[in-house]
């Protein structure tokens, strides 16, 4: 395996979130007109418009318009349970975009036509064909509030390829925009998981091949609430060489990351003998974070393993929607630059939530993500 090129796209990076979001976009807004495509999941998390709302009623010259991701589970989904409070969030973009511009719904098949095959992140990945379904828009928006991590990872990962791929005079900005909420991606918890873990769309060719088999594998989990049942799967899919979870620290809540740790005790310690200096720590609430901290750890052990042709590198995502964000540019990176990268990942057959009647206890803070575009020269 030849030594690829050195990652290191984000290290300079816009974020902005929590007062600063609105001013970021009423001045961004202000500041010329412009074209938006906004990408919306349709969902039950009561986060699924509320960034939108926000960014639309800023008011700014130029179109408006609005893709919905419609991922239909099956009728037998526990997700259909909470079908009232999409219909709720459905009519709330309806209203947005009634006079404000158009709202298209797009398909995507989450299983195959014999139901056999998991196919969503392929059909994700899909949703955009080519440059031309961008290209008369100056700014794409992906609010990956109410989209599951098999939908948003391929989708923006093939977004970020259309938009690297076009001429710099028509290339768009592309952003990523979430309502942040630890606890509440705690209480939605994923129901009926396949047996088996898998590799998503994208992220796996290399990993598995034969000629390759004897170069160390590297997975680096961010670890969440609720989710050893996944964890379990995806160390038997991949069987690793090296394990370096990723805890989020510092966190809105202090507990947080000792919490998380006596969660998986048994199963990090007893079990898997990992030994507690293989502990990455990243900011809570720092998409770039992750990024950051993957890619030196990575760097590390690329050269600490550079006699055995390198490694492979296997990274999951069971935590927040900001950290999982942090996670698939770290993969896209990697992958870019010649990596041998994989994002491993269990499917569900739906989602419910624990406890409802906690929503209206919990806060979130709306966040702006820029990952392509104006603040970024590509080579």
């Amino acid at each position: 395996m030849g030594k690829p090129t050195e990652p290191g796209r984000w290290l300079d990076y816009v974020l902005r979130g929590g007062t600063s979001f609105e001013p970021f976009w009423k001045s961004f807004l202000s500041a010329a007109s412009r074209d938006l495509l906004v990408v919306v999941g349709r969902g039950f998390d009561p986060r699924m418009a509320n960034a939108v709302s926000t960014i639309v009623s800023l008011g700014g010259d130029g179109r408006r318009d609005c893709i919905l991701v419609e991922y239909d589970e099956g009728e037998h989904s526990p997700s259909r349970a909470h079908d009232p409070a999409v219909a709720k969030n459905v009519g709330v973009l309806e209203e947005l975009f009634k006079n404000s511009g158009n709202l298209i719904t797009k398909q995507i098949r989450m299983r195959s036509e014999d139901g056999r095959r998991r196919v969503g992140s392929r059909s994700a990945a899909g949703v955009f064909a080519s440059s031309g379904d961008i290209e008369a828009y100056t700014d794409i928006l992906v609010d990956i509030s109410a989209l599951p991590r098999s939908i948003y990872m391929p989708m923006l990962a093939r977004l970020l390829t259309l938009v690297d791929s076009m001429p710099d005079a028509k290339r768009p900005n592309l952003h990523v925009v979430v309502g942040d909420n630890p606890k509440l991606d705690e209480l939605i918890v994923a129901e009926g998981l396949s047996d088996d873990a898998s590799y998503l769309h994208g992220f796996e060719s290399g990993i598995e091949q034969e000629a390759t088999a004897e170069i160390p594998k590297i997975w680096m989990p961010i670890l969440g609430e609720g989710k050893i049942g996944h964890f379990e799967r995806i160390n038997d899919l991949i069987g690793p060489n090296e394990i370096a979870p990723i805890l989020p620290f510092p966190c809105r809540n202090p507990r947080r990351t000792d919490d998380l740790i006596l969660e998986y005790r048994a199963y990090l310690f007893d079990v898997l003998r990992i030994e507690p200096t293989n502990f990455i720590y990243v900011p809570e609430q720092n998409p770039f974070g992750v990024y950051r901290e993957v890619i030196s750890a990575i760097l590390h052990y690329t050269d600490a393993l550079g006699t055995l042709g390198g490694c492979k590198i296997v990274i999951s995502a069971l935590s927040s929607k900001l950290l999982s964000l942090g996670a698939l540019l770290a993969a896209y990176d990697l992958k870019q630059v010649g990596y041998p990268v994989g994002i491993a990942h269990v499917y569900a057959d739906g989602y419910t939530i624990a406890g409802e009647d906690a929503w209206g206890r919990t806060s979130e803070e709306l966040f702006e993500v820029w990952i392509a575009g104006q603040p970024y020269a590509l080579p």
